[in-house]
């Protein structure tokens, strides 16, 4: 999410806007590595702001696109908002996530759902065998070197049962600036279609569509004029 922290939040006001504070949004942002609610059914989304509104339509795309009472893994997990919807159609959702006090968190936020846990975890060092029917990882592979990405989406395949669905996303285009890497957050840029078309073909996958978001429409879709993000989804070979 290193472009989050460079742009200003806009609000419908005359007022100048002011420069958006993530962690005042996002008290477990860390800095705009992730964004910070608690998900509830009677939550209003419209009160989200931009950024969680642009997180939040890729759960609920994801959730459309699963079958029913499956075995997921939610990897990259976050604050846990996205594995709770995730489990509202879902056999169990497994949450994983390198930062141990957003883990420690969560697991007492969400305590009363008893088909969703969460591991502390480095992503690089699961070791899943046929275990998912689909794997969720929002934001997650531009985190990694190229070399890393390879052996991250290779043991994504190997948790996954035959025919199992990967879906994901991550900065579509994004330019390898100096205030990008400051931020540090993002070890590969300028990700699209072939690139990610590529990393899958070697790990084991077949991508079956690509998507594309923006701030502006926060919602999926085929095709757009300016796209911010590439949603992708691919499946495990037999």
């Amino acid at each position: 999410m290193k472009n989050i922290l460079l742009k200003l939040f806009k609000r419908n006001t005359t007022k100048q806007p002011e420069p958006y504070d993530f962690d005042k949004s996002n008290p477990l942002g860390d800095g705009g590595e992730r964004v910070d609610f608690t998900y509830t059914s009677s939550l209003d989304i419209s009160k989200l702001d931009m950024y969680q509104q642009n997180h939040i339509q890729r759960y609920l795309f994801a959730e459309k696109n699963i079958d029913k009472n499956l075995a997921c893994g939610d990897f990259a997990c976050g604050t846990g908002y996205g594995s709770v919807i995730l489990s509202k159609k879902s056999k169990s959702v497994l949450g994983i996530d390198l930062n141990t006090k957003v883990i420690e968190e969560i697991k007492k936020r969400y305590q009363s759902i008893k088909n969703v846990s969460f591991e502390n975890k480095n992503l690089l060092e699961i070791d899943f065998e046929n275990e998912f029917d689909a794997i969720i990882s929002f934001e997650t592979i531009e985190h990694f070197t190229e070399e890393n990405i390879y052996k991250l989406l290779s043991l994504y395949n190997k948790g996954l049962k035959s025919k199992g669905k990967l879906i994901f996303s991550t900065p579509y285009m994004q330019e390898e600036s100096e205030d990008a890497k400051k931020l540090g957050f993002h070890l590969t840029f300028y990700i699209n279609e072939e690139k990610v078309k590529t990393w899958l073909e070697k790990s084991g996958f077949r991508l079956e569509k690509h998507y594309y978001q923006n701030y502006q429409t926060h919602t999926i879709h085929e095709e757009l004029d300016n796209k911010e993000f590439l949603i992708c989804i691919a499946e495990k070979n037999a």
